[in-house]
């Protein structure tokens, strides 16, 4: 029976991790906004509207707003948000105007920029949606694993022989493997952030301040990235009490731009202001796009790799 367990426990847990992340999508999401609103953890600013880009259209566009606003600290910085327009022919949102925003600081080190439009009210009519969906869900699980166990049970030989000849515990290895691979390369190339350094860059980009660098060297980390070199700094620049410090960051360069890092000297940073060792370049804080495709990329292929397992699982069951 090693063989059923394991599917069965390999199929379980498939299924147990999206239903995570439909509760997370679904509840938490929205529950958490309103008592942290409650609670006093997110402080209200106002942001400048850079740029306005359409994502879905119709009677509520999505809409993703490029916009200008200063971190707890003061210094300026841009960030992305994504939201839904339930009155577009009030043309709230242009370029060049002025919109209120929160900062949830309880969602470190996650992106705290949400729309602020006063008191946090939940829908009802999102929340029954969403209790229908996770019902619905609930129920399927339910089924096919009560089903499962009990068809293993009337012929468990028979099922053993079918769960063994499938290899689904091969795939899973196979995944598994080339998954911790794959991170560990990522990390190494600056793709994906350790919880450490995801949390440090939260504190640099909300919580910092910015400073002009002057570049002591650079290097060709022979690292590519779409054919664009990873390019290493070394730098130094003076905090708010004029004293010297000295940091390094990596960044890609354009292929057309390596031409130019000779008569480069200067790069803009931001640093801690309690702990001035502490800095990153600026652009590299606030240009979060990679991180976002790669976690994109991630969690599809997660969900493609989930579904042929679900599928291969129902096939051999009811086949």
């Amino acid at each position: 029976m090693s063989h059923t367990l394991i599917t069965l426990s390999l199929v379980s847990l498939v299924l147990l991790f999206w239903f995570y992340k439909l509760l997370s999508r679904c509840f938490v999401r929205s529950f958490c906004i309103w008592n942290n609103q409650k609670n006093g953890s997110i402080t209200q600013k106002e942001a400048t509207i850079l740029s306005v880009t359409t994502l879905k259209a119709g009677k509520k566009p999505l809409l993703e707003l490029l916009v200008l606003f200063e971190n707890l600290s003061g210094h300026p910085i841009h960030r992305k948000i994504r939201i839904w327009d339930s009155m577009p022919h009030l043309n709230r949102f242009q370029p060049d105007g002025k919109i209120p925003i929160g900062l949830n600081l309880a969602k470190r080190p996650k992106g705290p920029v949400l729309l602020f439009t006063g008191a946090c009210r939940i829908s009802f009519a999102y929340m029954v949606i969403c209790c229908s969906v996770t019902i619905l869900y609930v129920v399927g699980c339910y089924f096919l694993i009560g089903e499962a166990i009990s068809r293993i049970d009337a012929h468990p030989e028979k099922y053993e022989s079918l769960f063994r000849a499938s290899g689904m515990w091969q795939m899973w290895a196979i995944f598994f493997g080339t998954g911790i691979f794959l991170n560990f390369l990522f990390k190494r190339i600056g793709l994906v952030m350790s919880g450490r350094n995801e949390a440090q860059n939260w504190d640099l980009l909300y919580q910092g301040l910015g400073a002009t660098a002057t570049i002591k060297k650079y290097w060709d980390t022979g690292t590519l990235i779409n054919d664009n070199p990873v390019v290493g700094f070394e730098y130094t620049f003076r905090d708010g009490t004029k004293q010297l410090y000295e940091g390094s960051d990596k960044k890609i360069v354009g292929k057309l731009e390596v031409g130019t890092l000779p008569d480069l000297e200067k790069l803009e940073i931001m640093y801690l202001p309690d702990n001035p060792n502490v800095s990153r370049l600026a652009e590299n804080l606030e240009n979060q796009d990679m991180f976002k495709f790669v976690s994109l990329v991630f969690y599809f292929t997660l969900f493609v790799f989930s579904g042929v397992v679900v599928a291969n699982f129902i096939q051999l069951l009811f086949g």
